[in-house]
C-alpha cells in the first residue's frame, strides 16, 4: 500500500480509510481513533500528523464549522503547522461561531421535519445575526442539501469579510459545480486572482471539474498532487486508476441478459423505468415484468409496451401483492429464464442510463468472480444527492449483548455525508450494493438460493442476499461509474406511518438474528482483505504512470 503510515495504523483506522478519504463525521470518527492510538508509540508523531490532517480535511469539507476550526487552532498553538491565511480564516470562524442559549424552537423545526420552514427559519436568522456563523453554517447546509442553489449564492455574496474569502470560493465554485457549470466553477475554485488559498478539498472539485470539461491531462495533474499531498484519500486513487485505464471496452455484455421488474400501484414511475430502459440497447437483453396485483392503471401500461416491445418482454400480471422478495424469486425461476447468461433486478423507479450495459460489463471483466454488480443511485430530481453508493459494515461495539440479535446492522455511510463531486466514482470490491438495479450471473444467482420471503415486501432483502453472498465466499462489487437516478427520494424508502415502520423494524431484527457475530466478523475480515489487495494494486499500478507527468 502506498504510503508507510499504512504499516502503522490499527485494523479498524485502516479499514475506515480503506472505506472513504471523504464525509465529515467519517473523517473525525476516523482521526479520532488514530490520534487516541498515537500514545507512548515510536510512530506517534506520523500518526499524529494523519489524524490532524483528517481533521483539517473534515473542517474543509464544511468550513463554517466553529467548533471544529476552534479545535484546529488549538492543535496549531502546539503543531505550528497551518499557514498563516488559514489561521486568519479560522480564527474568525471561531470566534464568529456564537451558539444561541435558546435552540428549542430550532429543535422543533428540526424534529418536524418540515425542511421549508427550517429553511426559512434559518434565513431569517442569518440576516437578524449575520456576523454569527453558526446560522449561516446551518443554512447553507440545508440549502445545498436541498438543491435551493439561489438561495445560497444570496449568502455566499452578501459582502464577507477578507478572512472569509477562502471559505466564499468553496461554496462559489460548489455551487457552480452542482449547477453544471464546471467552467464557472474552475475559475472561482482556481482563484483567478491568485490571492487566495486554495483548500485541498476545493482543488480535488476543480480536477472533476477540468475532467468533466474535456481536459483530462490538466485533470491528472491535479490529481497526482493531491494523491502525494493526501495519500490516505483512496477515492482520488481509485477514481484516477479508472480513468487511466479506462477503455471503451464492449458496449454489451458477453451474453444474453433478462432485465427483471416487479411493480404494484406505480403506473406512472414504471412506464418512465421502462422509457429510460428502452432508450438502451436491447439487442441481448430480454424484459420480465411482474405485475404486483397493482390496482392502478399499471395493467395498461404493461400492454402498451407489449404491444410496442412484441418479442423482447414477458409480462405476468398476479392478482395479489406477493412483495419484494417472493417476486424476485418468481422471475429468477420462470423456465423463460434458465438459459440467460446475466439477471438484472431494476427498480420500477429507477432510471438507467442508455450506456449502464458497457458500465457493467467494465465491472465484469475487472471482477469476473463477483457474486454481484451493483451501481451508484442518486435522486431523480437532484442528482448530486447520493442514495447509495457500495455499503461496508461497521464493527459492533464490544460491548454488545442481546439474547436475540447476533449483531447490531452498522454501515460506514461517508456517501450519505456530502453531496457527489464525484469523489464516489470508482469500481471496486465491497460488502453489499443497492437492489435499485444490480446485476447477477444467473449461475451464481441459482448457486446462492433464492431471496429469504421472510423480508416481505422489501426491507433489508438486498442487504440479506448480499449477506448470502458474502457468506458463500464471494463478494459484491460497486461500480461507481453507473449513475442510476432513483425516483423515490433518499430516506423515505419506509413510509412515515407507524404499521410501515413498524414492519421495517421487524425486517431489521429479522436481519440481525439470521447471522451470528462470528458471521459478520468473518465477512468484515474480509471486506478489509479485498480492499486492502485491491487499493495496494491499483495504487502500485498507476504510481509508475503518475510519476511520468509533467
Amino acid at each position: 500500500m502506498t504510503g508507510t503510515f499504512w504499516d502503522f495504523l490499527d485494523i479498524e483506522s485502516r479499514y475506515r480509510l480503506l472505506v472513504s478519504g471523504h464525509g465529515k463525521p467519517h473523517l473525525m470518527d476516523t482521526a479520532s481513533k488514530i490520534l487516541n492510538s498515537s500514545d507512548n508509540r515510536k510512530e506517534s508523531a506520523s500518526l499524529i500528523d494523519l489524524g490532524v490532517d483528517l481533521l483539517l480535511t473534515a473542517w474543509e469539507s464544511s468550513p463554517l464549522d466553529g467548533q471544529l476550526a476552534t479545535n484546529l487552532l488549538s492543535i496549531n498553538r502546539q503543531l505550528n503547522f497551518l499557514p498563516a491565511e488559514l489561521v486568519e480564516t479560522l480564527s474568525f470562524v471561531s470566534g464568529n461561531n456564537k451558539i444561541p442559549e435558546n435552540i428549542s424552537f430550532l429543535q422543533r423545526l428540526i424534529a418536524k421535519d418540515d425542511k421549508e420552514k427550517l429553511l426559512e427559519y434559518l434565513a431569517s436568522q442569518t440576516k437578524r445575526e449575520p456576523e454569527n456563523v453558526f446560522w449561516l453554517s446551518h443554512f447553507l447546509d440545508l440549502s445545498f442539501f436541498l438543491g435551493r442553489y439561489e438561495l445560497a449564492q444570496e449568502a455566499v455574496t452578501r459582502g464577507w469579510p477578507s478572512a472569509m474569502k477562502i471559505i466564499q470560493n468553496k461554496y462559489s465554485g460548489d455551487i457552480a459545480f452542482c449547477l453544471g457549470d464546471y467552467e464557472r466553477a474552475e475559475n472561482i475554485y482556481a482563484d483567478v486572482s491568485g490571492n487566495t488559498l486554495i483548500l485541498g478539498e476545493s482543488l480535488l472539485r476543480l480536477a472533476e471539474s477540468l475532467d468533466r470539461m474535456g481536459r483530462r491531462d490538466e485533470a491528472l495533474i491535479l490529481w497526482r498532487d493531491r494523491m502525494t499531498a493526501r495519500p490516505w484519500q483512496v477515492n482520488t486513487w481509485f477514481k484516477v486508476h479508472d480513468k487511466i485505464y479506462e477503455s471503451s471496452g464492449k458496449s454489451l455484455l458477453d451474453g444474453n441478459v433478462a432485465v427483471c421488474l416487479y411493480t404494484y400501484n406505480k403506473a406512472e414511475e414504471f412506464n418512465a423505468t421502462m422509457v429510460a430502459l428502452t432508450e438502451s440497447p436491447l439487442t441481448n437483453v430480454h424484459i420480465f415484468a411482474l405485475n404486483n396485483g397493482s390496482t392502478d392503471e399499471t395493467k395498461q401500461i404493461l400492454n402498451h409496451w407489449d404491444e410496442k416491445l412484441g418479442s423482447k418482454l414477458t409480462t405476468i400480471n398476479l392478482s395479489v401483492n406477493i412483495g419484494a422478495p417472493a417476486a424476485r424469486n418468481w422471475l429468477k425461476t420462470l423456465d423463460e429464464i434458465k438459459d440467460f447468461d446475466y439477471v438484472a433486478y431494476l427498480d420500477d423507479d429507477a432510471l438507467v442510463p442508455v450506456n449502464w450495459q458497457t458500465q457493467f460489463n467494465k465491472a465484469v471483466v475487472s471482477y469476473p468472480d463477483a457474486g454481484v454488480w451493483g451501481c451508484r443511485i442518486v435522486n431523480d430530481d437532484q442528482e448530486e444527492i447520493i442514495q447509495h453508493a457500495d455499503l461496508h459494515l461497521r464493527e459492533t461495539p464490544d460491548d454488545f449483548k442481546d439474547e436475540i440479535r447476533g449483531f447490531e446492522f452498522l454501515y460506514l455511510d461517508p456517501h450519505n455525508q456530502d453531496l457527489d463531486y464525484g469523489q464516489f466514482n470508482f469500481c471496486r470490491p465491497c460488502t453489499s450494493v443497492t437492489g435499485c438495479f444490480h446485476l447477477f450471473k444467473k449461475s451464481v444467482l441459482n448457486e446462492i438460493g433464492n431471496f429469504d420471503i421472510r423480508f416481505t415486501p422489501t426491507q433489508y432483502v438486498d442487504v440479506d442476499h448480499d449477506l448470502m453472498i458474502a457468506t458463500a465466499g464471494k463478494t459484491a462489487v460497486y461500480q461507481g461509474n453507473l449513475k442510476v437516478r432513483h425516483k423515490r427520494k433518499s430516506g423515505s424508502a419506509i413510509s412515515s406511518s407507524s404499521a410501515a415502520r413498524g414492519g421495517g423494524a421487524g425486517n431489521l431484527l429479522k436481519l440481525e438474528s439470521k447471522y451470528s457475530g462470528a458471521d459478520i466478523s468473518k465477512i468484515i475480515k474480509k471486506d478489509i482483505e479485498r480492499l486492502e489487495k485491491d487499493f495496494t494494486e491499483k495504487s502500485l499500478k498507476i504510481a509508475s504512470v503518475l510519476q511520468t507527468m509533467a
